[in-house]
C-alpha cells in the first residue's frame, strides 16, 4: 500500500469537518450581523435619549434658539466609561449653537420629518462613531423647516464591539468546541468499525500461497460482505484453475513418460545397428514415434486451452458458427483425400451466430474431423452437417465402424480409447471435444450413424456458456 493511498479515516473526517466548518463561518457572519443589529437598537436608543434631553434644554429668545444646558447635566450626559461621548447642536442654515462642529451631517436623504430619529455612521476625530440625529422645533415656535434646529450625539463603538464579540464568541466557541468533538467521534468509531477489517487482513496475511479456502465473512460489516463474496469467489475460481493444472501436469508427465521412452531406445538400438536396413528401420520407429509425440502434445495443449476457456468466456463475442464449421471443414479435406474418404459440409446457408470463441469451435470441431478421418476405412464417407434453430445442432456422421453403447459415454473421458479400433491415438480428442463444448454451454453425446454402422458426434447449442 501506498502512502498516497486513500484512507477511510481522513476522507470521513473531510466530508464531515469541511462543510461544519463552511456552516461554523457562516453562523459566525450572520451571527455578528444579528449581534451588531441588536446592539444597535439598544444602544441607538440609549444614543436617542441624550438627544432628545438636549432638545428639551432648547429655548427661543428674542427668535432665537439658544441651549441652556448646564455643565453638570452635559458632564452626565457624556459619562460614559467605556466610549466618547459628543454633541452638536446647530441651526438650519448650519450655524453651531453648541457643542463639536466636526459631527457629520446626516445624508440629505435622511433628513425626515421633524421629530423622527436619523441614526447614521460616521468618522470624528479618527474614530469610527455612531451618530443621532434631530430636527427639532422646541416648542413649535418655527412654522417653516428653515427655522429647525438639528440636535446631533455622537458615540464611539468600544461597548457596541465589546457585545458583539462577546455574543459572538458566546455562539462560535460551542460550536467549534462540537465540531472538534465531532471530528474525534468519527475517528474513533471509523477506528472501531474497522476493527474486523484489520482482523480480516491479519487472517488473510498469515495465509501460505496454498491455502485458497474461502474467507469467513460473519463478522465483517454487512457493506464488505460483497467484496468478501467476490473474494471467495475469485479464490474459488482460483482454486479450480490450479486444481485444471496440477491434473494437466499429471497427465501430461503420465502420457509423455511413455513416447519419450521409447524414443530413447529407438535412438539407442539406432545407435548400435550397423546394418543400414536395420538403421532405416530404427529411424522409421523414431519418426513414428516424434509424430505420436508431436500429436500427443499439441492434444495436451489444446485440451488447456480448452479448460483455460472457461475461464476466459467473459472474452466471448459473436461467432458465426455457419462460416466456422465450413471453413474448418474444407480445412480437413486434404486429410480425408488421402485415405479417400468422401468429407462434404451440409449447412443452412445462412449466419448462424453464438457467443463464443471461434479459435476454441474451430479446435473442437478438428479434434472430431481427426477422429472421424482416424476410424473411418479407406473409401468411406464423412458429412459434417448444420442445422439452424432455436438450439443450433453440430453433427459429424462417419461410415467408420461405429462405438459401442456401453462405451458411447466413456470415449469422452480424458485418455480413454475404445476397444478393438485398431487406431493408436492419445484418447484426447473427444474429451477436448466435450470440454470445449461446455464452456460454450453446449452439450456433447454419440450415437450411431445408421442401423448399418457409422458414429454421429451431435453438439448442441443453446445454453449460457459455463463460466
Amino acid at each position: 500500500m501506498t502512502d498516497n493511498a486513500p484512507s477511510l479515516r481522513r476522507s470521513l473526517l473531510r466530508y464531515l469537518l469541511i462543510p461544519l466548518s463552511v456552516l461554523l463561518v457562516f453562523s459566525s457572519i450572520v451571527t455578528y450581523l444579528i449581534a451588531r443589529n441588536y446592539a444597535n437598537i439598544a444602544y441607538d436608543r440609549a444614543l436617542f435619549d441624550s438627544v432628545e434631553t438636549i432638545e428639551e434644554q432648547i429655548r427661543f429668545k428674542n427668535g432665537k434658539a439658544a441651549l441652556e444646558l448646564p455643565e453638570i447635566a452635559w458632564n452626565i450626559l457624556r459619562f460614559d466609561p467605556q466610549d466618547k461621548v459628543y454633541f452638536a447642536v446647530r441651526q438650519a442654515d448650519g450655524r453651531l449653537l453648541a457643542g463639536e462642529a466636526d459631527i457629520p451631517y446626516p445624508s440629505p436623504k435622511a433628513a425626515r420629518a421633524t421629530g423622527q430619529a436619523i441614526f447614521h455612521d460616521g468618522t470624528l476625530h479618527g474614530e469610527a462613531v455612531r451618530i443621532a440625529s434631530l430636527y427639532a422645533n422646541p416648542g413649535g415656535q418655527v412654522k417653516d423647516k428653515t427655522g429647525r434646529v438639528l440636535v446631533q450625539v455622537a458615540e464611539t463603538l468600544n461597548k457596541r464591539e465589546k457585545i458583539v464579540r462577546e455574543v459572538l464568541w458566546a455562539v462560535v466557541i460551542p460550536q467549534l468546541i462540537l465540531i472538534l468533538l465531532a471530528g474525534a467521534s468519527v475517528w474513533f468509531g471509523v477506528a472501531r468499525s474497522l476493527a474486523p477489517l484489520e482482523q480480516l487482513r491479519d487472517a488473510i496475511g498469515k495465509r501460505t500461497h496454498r491455502d485458497l479456502s474461502p474467507v469467513q465473512d460473519e463478522s465483517a460489516p454487512r457493506e464488505v460482505q460483497p467484496l468478501l463474496r467476490a473474494i471467495n469467489d475469485l479464490m474459488q475460481r482460483m482454486s479450480q484453475m490450479l486444481g485444471v493444472q496440477r491434473h494437466f501436469i499429471a497427465d501430461a508427465s503420465h502420457q509423455l513418460r511413455t513416447p519419450l521412452a521409447g524414443l530413447s531406445i529407438q535412438t539407442e538400438l539406432a545407435l548400435r545397428h550397423s546394418d543400414p536396413e536395420a538403421l532405416q528401420h530404427s529411424l522409421g520407429q523414431i519418426r513414428a514415434g516424434v509424430e505420436r509425440t508431436n500429436h500427443l502434445v499439441h492434444q495436451l495443449l489444446a485440451l488447456a486451452r480448452a479448460e483455460a476457456g472457461s475461464y476466459l468466456s467473459q472474452k466471448f463475442e459473436s461467432v458465426d458458427l455457419n462460416e466456422v464449421a465450413s471453413m474448418q471443414t474444407a480445412e480437413w479435406v486434404p486429410q480425408a483425400m488421402q485415405k479417400q474418404i468422401d468429407l462434404d459440409y451440409e449447412g443452412p446457408g445462412k449466419t448462424i451466430t453464438i457467443h463464443g470463441q471461434a479459435l476454441l469451435l474451430r479446435e473442437m470441431l478438428a479434434n472430431v474431423l481427426d477422429n472421424a478421418i482416424r476410424y473411418t476405412p479407406r473409401g468411406g464417407k464423412i458429412v459434417v452437417r448444420l442445422v439452424a434453430g432455436e438450439h443450433p445442432l453440430l453433427t459429424v456422421e462417419d461410415s467408420g465402424p461405429g462405438v459401442p453403447p456401453e462405451e458411447r459415454e466413456r470415449v469422452f473421458e480424458r485418455f480413454y480409447r475404445a476397444s478393438d479400433n485398431g487406431e493408436t491415438g492419445t484418447g484426447l480428442g473427444l474429451a477436448i471435444v466435450r470440454e470445449i463444448a461446455r464452456t460454450h454451454g453446449a452439450r456433447a453425446w454419440l450415437e450411431s450413424a445408421s442401423p448399418q454402422g457409422g458414429t454421429r458426434v451431435n453438439i448442441e447449442f443453446g445454453n449460457p456458456p459455463v463460466h
